[in-house]
């Protein structure tokens, strides 16, 4: 195992195989980067604590972790110590060969054969899972210990959790060997590439690209990409990254410049109208029609869920979405500004039954239920009436007087420029709500609200649980008025 300080790493390689210029950044100038995004961050947590709780599928191992941030030449040491002295499970082992390091979740020994386990959070396998288990290989068995398999341990997300978890059950371990040997000998080639890549003198010349974003996005794009013009072609609703890009490479940089021979969709046609007039686009009976439908008092109505990787609750199964939260603005009449209704779970309690119970509660009597995509919240109503049967008349009742605002914005009954081409509530709030935007809220999306009523099911700290709780509700307050906004834009459009 050579005692050199490693140039290339699992993730560095595979940044390498997206990217050149990339890896010479990361590298080079990693004061370039892009500020790490909290969702991501989050992804990051989450795999932590799936592969940790992996590590109980094998007991009794031997951790190999670095003592201390970045002090992999020890960690290396230290595996090839363990296996010397006939430890038979190591966690976190680490191998190096021609100056690339590689971390391995779980090794095992068994009759005298070792086996390697990869963990990974996603329930599936991708193809980059398999790159990066080619590498492994390839650095571990040329560092002198040979491999009888290689396996991916990914989340069953069929599982349902019954009592303590089942952890046989809970995760699937597959053997990649197959798909992992035929790569190796094009590795040596790869490896030299970008150490040469590591090591110039110059930056590789790429120009941005669908790579840009396959199979991640780069954070480098603030220093790579050009200042863009309004609205740029990358906005085109409909288009894949590789149509973008073409037109994009053929100088049309922006939606208003693409030439009339182009034939566009009749959504891209709408599209390019409002940018062009710099105003909506209005198709006025649709509109007509969804208002003349609602029946007041409208109780417009947004959920928050999260969707646990390791199931927390009985009858439940990995990344489920499990509702903790909900917002209710009670419209009595047409010029109402609404009264505020919220629910947000309790941590550390299977939060389904009281929100079905609170929901109900809130939703009683008459008038319509709208809301923005309704497919998630008809989805968990639908399944909290398989687990509360007693209730399932009430949901069906709920289900039915649901509005979905989304629809005329996907339909394009209505679009506003300011939409770039975007149909999330997120991204409408540009558009119709710009004073919420302007409210620079700690938690501003589904995602990150995801995240924080996970936070809290660990939080000891009371200030901090209390702060969060505060940001929860502000957040999924304001969805509510974005859609009130809305709905006050389409009365204005139709009046």
């Amino acid at each position: 195992m050579s005692k050199k300080r490693h140039i290339l790493s699992k993730s560095t390689f595979i940044r390498g195989l997206q990217c050149h210029k990339s890896l010479y950044l990361y590298k080079n100038r990693y004061e370039l980067r892009d500020p790490i995004p909290k969702e991501r961050q989050a992804i990051f947590n989450r795999g932590h604590k799936v592969g940790h709780l992996a590590q109980q599928l094998f007991p009794g191992g031997k951790d190999a972790s670095p003592p201390k941030r970045f002090a992999f030449a020890e960690s290396v040491a230290m595996t090839k110590r363990f296996i010397e002295s006939g430890e038979t499970v190591i966690y976190e082992a680490a191998f190096q060969h021609e100056q690339v390091l590689v971390l391995l979740d779980i090794l095992v020994k068994r009759d005298d054969k070792w086996y390697a386990y990869e963990v990974k959070s996603s329930s599936r396998i991708t193809p980059t899972y398999i790159k990066d288990a080619a590498l492994q290989h390839w650095v571990i068995t040329n560092s002198g210990l040979p491999l009888e398999d290689f396996s991916i341990v990914y989340i069953n997300k069929h599982y349902v959790r019954n009592g303590q978890l089942d952890l046989e059950q809970l995760y699937t371990k597959v053997s990649v060997l197959h798909k992992i040997l035929p790569k190796q000998e094009k590795i040596p080639q790869k490896v030299w590439e970008m150490k040469e890549v590591v090591f110039s003198d110059t930056m590789p010349k790429q120009p941005i690209g669908p790579h840009c974003s396959d199979p991640y996005d780069c954070d480098f794009r603030g220093f790579c990409w050009p200042k863009l013009p309004a609205h740029p072609i990358f906005e085109l609703t409909g288009a894949s990254r590789k149509e973008q890009f073409s037109m994009y490479a053929q100088g049309i940089d922006q939606i208003a410049n693409i030439p009339d021979s182009v034939v566009l969709s009749r959504e891209q046609k709408i599209q390019k109208e409002a940018v062009v007039k710099g105003k909506p686009v209005i198709q006025k009976k649709p509109l007509q029609q969804f208002m003349k439908s609602l029946q007041y008092p409208l109780h417009v109505t947004d959920f928050e869920v999260f969707m646990p990787a390791i199931p927390l609750y009985n009858n439940t199964s990995p990344y489920q979405h499990l509702p903790f939260q909900y917002s209710i603005l009670r419209l009595n009449d047409p010029q109402s500004e609404g009264h505020q209704t919220s629910f947000l779970a309790e941590a550390g309690e299977d939060p389904r039954g009281q929100f079905l119970a609170l929901f109900l509660k809130d939703t009683a009597g008459d008038g319509s239920i709208l809301g923005f995509d309704l497919t998630l919240e008809k989805s968990i109503l639908h399944k909290l009436a398989d687990q509360f049967p007693e209730h399932e008349a009430d949901i069906d009742d709920r289900i039915a007087r649901m509005k979905d605002l989304q629809s005329l914005f996907d339909d394009r009954a209505y679009y506003h420029p300011a939409m770039r081409g975007r149909f999330s509530l997120k991204h409408l709030i540009e558009a119709f709500a710009p004073e919420i935007s302007e409210q620079n809220l700690m938690i501003n999306n589904g995602r990150l609200a995801s995240e924080a009523f996970t936070q809290l099911q660990t939080e000891t700290d009371m200030f901090r649980a209390i702060d969060i709780r505060e940001a929860l509700i502000a957040y999924c307050e304001s969805d509510t008025r974005v859609m009130y906004h809305l709905l006050r834009e389409i009365q204005e459009a139709v009046a």
